[in-house]
């Protein structure tokens, strides 16, 4: 057996936890190389010493765990190739075991005391889309999203997103939809979904809609925007779109009052 080889075990069992403990899981799913390599060997390290630190207390006081682990070195030690280091071989392979083993359930349990969403947060704090996105889905308003080809939509952020996954798409429950003019670049809305299902983001979007259309739900009309095509988004707010609404037209009238007279 080669000795080299089960260090790599407690790489797992550090690859492992610091995929799962929420402190580190969202900074792991986006590192690759070395970055990612010398991750797992900190976190493989430091649960190969608390194995190594806590397995004779264990031992000490569960006689089931202790029966398990020398029979499962009964079967290692045969397969060491230096029969007068068998025994510390057969040991090495029980902790380097239980590291890997130990790294999903340790992350587990630090979960109940790290919470998911402070540490959510902090990795994509440094992300002004997906911090925007989550600040609107926890506050559930609407934003406006303008995609490149001119197409404006109004909605509310249904679908929760992980930092994990590359986002290459956001999905929306549209509450207003238009374009904006190629000169002027004026929104004009053109569909209005609030007839249909309300305005709200608790909307249930799995009832049916009133007849005719109770063959569909709200559910039916998310929109999935692509993420390489939107020109910007913000949040949407309507009474203050309606002011600019009102003050604008105030201001074209004058306007044409001053052109009229002169």
């Amino acid at each position: 057996m080669d000795t080299v080889l089960l260090f790599a075990l407690p790489l797992v069992g550090g690859l492992i936890f610091c995929s799962n403990w929420n402190c580190t899981r969202w900074r792991v799913a986006r590192e690759e190389g070395h970055r990612l390599y010398f991750r797992a060997v900190f976190w493989g390290a430091l649960i190969f010493t608390l194995i190594v630190i806590v397995r004779p207390y264990i031992e000490a006081t569960s006689p089931h765990f202790l029966t398990a682990v020398t029979y499962f070195k009964d079967l290692v030690q045969p397969m060491a190739e230096d029969k007068t280091t068998g025994q510390a071989v057969s040991d090495l392979t029980v902790t380097c075991i239980l590291a890997m083993l130990t790294g999903w359930p340790l992350a587990m349990l630090l979960n109940l005391a790290c919470r998911k969403e402070y540490w959510l947060r902090r990795a994509i704090k440094k992300d002004e889309m997906e911090g925007f996105l989550l600040d609107v889905a926890d506050e559930q308003v609407p934003i406006c999203v303008t995609m490149d080809d001119r197409k404006v939509y109004v909605g509310y952020v249904v679908a929760g997103f992980d930092p994990a996954v590359g986002r290459k798409s956001i999905l929306i429950l549209p509450l207003i939809s238009g374009y904006r003019h190629p000169e002027t670049h004026k929104v004009n809305f053109t569909t209005r979904y609030t007839y249909l299902y309300g305005q709200h983001a608790s909307v249930n979007q799995t009832v049916p809609l009133p007849a005719p259309l109770d063959h569909l739900t709200a559910e039916d009309f998310i929109t999935v925007l692509p993420v390489d095509r939107i020109a910007s988004y913000r949040r949407f707010d309507a009474p203050a779109y309606n002011e600019f609404q009102k003050r604008k037209l105030t201001d074209d009238q004058a306007h044409q009052e001053v052109e009229s007279g002169s």
